[in-house]
């Protein structure tokens, strides 16, 4: 080969080499503009609100983003700063494991979503005429028993009181309904713990230890679990604030027992764990790839960006749930469209919730309002 030649061939691959290294600092130096809008928007909450503390996990994996980030305090009185790995109760995206799991168990043939609640439940008011899936989705029309006047006046008076699930579903059906079966949408907790009783009626295993078998095992999840009841939950962790209103160091983290939640809401985690889990609910491979179509597809559209379906929640083209309980909130959502994960958590409870920080990360990431 001829010296001119080599020397045109050097240059040829010098001038490509450096194309790809200008196009890799492109992109570096966008996705870290990025980063420090979204930076710049979790600080200013912390800085303009009452919220103590937030943990943000944005994971984009066509973008190359995989980000954590913490902002003020997991303790208040002592000035600890927040911490990424630390657990915090995640509320109500515990209905996705719970929903899970229901759906495994119609993979399995141990019923069907349009079977009537009658079958598994003939004393319940109306139950000939709501079927398993609208309890699912919230259409069910049951009340909501944390609405309910007594729920409200124990957690305040004995806060330490021990529920039952039957308790709390007592109270669901001892109001009125907000609508007929199958006639509306109205979020609520009593769907979820029923859909908890059942698990445990056709498996004969405690819900706890459905999800741990058939989940968190399976995704290797070692700081995720559901709680029956206690004070506290494992792991490392910091203080839960408020619970709805700010009040001057008002902490929650070990105010009332779990019980009151359950299925509805009791599950533990940490940000990481969730990621992992958010991308596994919405990709697939914890049910059949057709009840995944269904669950994905089957929706009650709720506004022109937000759906509910099979106990999930549909936020554009993001799927997942959210979550607020005394003292914590919490966001998850996973588009499989996007490939990215959003996992943010509050440690505290009002009426700024992370879901508004979720809708301006989407806003950031992809010029999309919700």
């Amino acid at each position: 080969m001829k010296k001119n030649q080599l020397t045109i061939i050097s240059f040829i691959l010098l001038t490509i080499f450096s194309l790809i290294s200008c196009e890799k600092d492109i992109v570096v130096n966008s996705n870290q503009l990025l980063i420090e809008q979204m930076k710049a928007v979790a600080d200013s909450i912390v800085e303009n609100t009452d919220v103590p503390g937030i943990v943000a996990l944005v994971v984009d994996h066509k973008r190359g983003i995989d980000w954590l980030y913490t902002a003020g305090y997991c303790d208040i009185p002592n000035k600890l700063p927040m911490n990424g790995n630390y657990t915090f109760r995640i509320g109500s995206n515990t209905k996705t494991f719970t929903g899970t799991v229901l759906l495994q168990l119609v993979d399995e043939g141990k019923l069907a979503l349009n079977d009537k609640l009658s079958k598994y439940y003939p004393e319940y008011p109306k139950a000939d005429s709501i079927t398993i899936a609208m309890l699912c989705n919230m259409s069910s029309g049951i009340y909501d028993y944390t609405d309910h006047a007594v729920w409200e006046n124990t957690m305040f008076e004995n806060p330490t009181k021990v529920w039952t699930p039957q308790e709390c579903v007592d109270l669901g059906f001892s109001e009125n309904f907000y609508f007929s079966p199958g006639l509306g949408w109205h979020y609520s907790n009593t769907n979820t713990i029923i859909l908890g009783m059942l698990i445990e009626k056709l498996t004969g295993n405690s819900l706890e230890s459905e999800i741990e078998n058939r989940i968190v095992k399976t995704l290797k999840l070692n700081n995720t679990g559901l709680l029956t009841s206690g004070l506290n939950f494992p792991g490392n962790h910091g203080r839960g604030y408020y619970a709805g209103e700010f009040g001057e160091d008002d902490d929650f983290t070990e105010y009332s027992d779990i019980s009151w939640a359950w299925a509805a809401g009791s599950v533990y985690s940490t940000p990481r764990e969730l990621q992992k889990y958010a991308e596994s609910l919405v990709e697939g491979g914890l049910i059949s790839d057709s009840l995944q179509q269904k669950r994905c597809n089957d929706m009650i559209i709720l506004s022109p960006k937000t759906s509910y379906g099979l106990c999930i929640l549909k936020r554009g083209s993001f799927y997942g749930h959210n979550g607020g309980i005394p003292g914590f909130s919490s966001s998850m959502y996973h588009s499989k469209e996007k490939n990215c994960t959003v996992i943010i958590y509050f440690n505290c409870l009002l009426e700024i919730q992370p879901d508004f920080l979720f809708a301006r990360f989407m806003n950031i990431l992809y010029d999309e309002s919700y």
